[in-house]
């Protein structure tokens, strides 16, 4: 699962290109930021928000993304996953341990997800719904502030964790975003 994530994350960084917000706001002005284990992060390259409605499964997705230093694809990226049943909404605690059925595979989804790779490229997510046969600890909410269609704004914080079976996890707090949109 975590070789899917790291994927999507690299196929979402080449794919972004970067444009001036039309109402003036220029790229470096977006931003994604948190704290890793209380140490603070800030990537201001290949900063995206990515909403569309995926009709298939009836659901909006939103890929929240921005990287450290775009010539080093393989550490310092922080993406957060969003699915929801109805237009994402400001004010509002998305929780990663809300499941969102998706009918075209049957599979129920978290409702909001992290990956992240550190700065030596070890990979961290939270994607894992609580099952009846474990308690998985994964964490992640995210609480848009603003959604316009030039950009977002929003808070997030999450415990994400190494795959199976170490399991180390990685506390991120204090997270905040301004991100340009693309569509």
């Amino acid at each position: 699962m975590t070789r899917y994530y790291l994927l999507l994350i690299t196929i979402l960084l080449a794919g972004c290109s970067k444009k001036g917000d039309p109402a003036g706001a220029e790229p470096a002005e977006y931003y994604l930021r948190f704290k890793a284990e209380g140490l603070q992060q800030e990537y201001r390259q290949v900063t995206s928000a990515h909403l569309y409605y995926d009709a298939e499964n009836l659901a909006y997705h939103c890929n929240l993304t921005a990287a450290l230093d775009i010539s080093a694809p393989t550490r310092n990226i922080l993406s957060l996953f969003l699915v929801n049943k109805e237009q994402y909404k400001t004010g509002i605690v998305y929780h990663l341990r809300n499941g969102i059925h998706m009918p075209k595979t049957n599979a129920v989804m978290p409702q909001v997800m992290i990956s992240l790779l550190n700065e030596n490229g070890k990979p961290y997510t939270a994607q894992l719904l609580p099952a009846s046969w474990y308690q998985f600890d994964d964490m992640a909410e995210v609480r848009f502030s603003e959604i316009t269609d030039k950009h977002v704004r929003g808070y997030f914080s999450g415990l994400a964790f190494t795959a199976m079976p170490e399991r180390t996890p990685m506390k991120i707090t204090d997270g905040e975003f301004y991100l340009s949109v693309i569509r």
